[in-house]
């Protein structure tokens, strides 16, 4: 997975700076949603990848899908992963592309677990409590996972923060067996 965010990375920061440059961030962001959920698509990718098929012929089925919302831009995008046989990194390429977008809207995409379900003043609680921390505008998931016994864990990016009960007995049972 790592390696194919880092593979990724360059194509989407390039799709950002251009559309950026061009105003265009948003147009950008549904191409790549659409160009994504294709890829993912099993039909879809086993037709793409068949050998036979040349770059042209690749982009030539995205312009399909794409219909209208196929550019000039776009074709010449799709035709450089096409050729270096990158297309199957477009969801890699559209995630990468909407966190650029985030950080650069100073917006921070927070998932929260919970144990039991949260009321949503407890929500906003947490939400304004991280952005004071990010200092950033905090857009909040909120998901149920009883598994955690207890307690909260909070995934920004990269950044995790762990207060869960399962933490601390994981944390305690790692010390015991020390």
């Amino acid at each position: 997975m790592a390696e194919l965010l880092t593979l990724a990375r360059p194509y989407a920061k390039a799709a950002f700076a251009f559309a950026s440059e061009q105003g265009a961030t948003d147009n950008w962001s549904n191409v790549l949603q659409v160009l994504s959920a294709a890829v993912q698509d099993e039909a879809f990718s086993a037709y793409l990848s068949r050998p036979e098929l040349t770059p042209v012929e690749q982009v030539n089925l995205f312009a399909k899908v794409l219909g209208e919302s196929q550019t000039a831009e776009v074709s010449n995008f799709l035709t450089l992963l096409a050729e270096n046989d990158r297309l199957s990194l477009l969801p890699e390429i559209e995630a990468e592309y909407e966190l650029l977008k985030s950080q650069n809207n100073n917006v921070v995409d927070v998932v929260i677990e919970t144990a039991l379900p949260i009321t949503s003043v407890q929500e906003q609680l947490l939400v304004d409590a991280l952005k004071k921390r990010f200092n950033a505008e905090v857009k909040a998931t909120v998901e149920v996972n009883p598994a955690l016994i207890a307690g909260v864990v909070i995934r920004a990016g990269d950044q995790v923060i762990d207060d869960s009960a399962l933490n601390k007995l994981e944390k305690m049972r790692t010390r015991l067996l020390a």
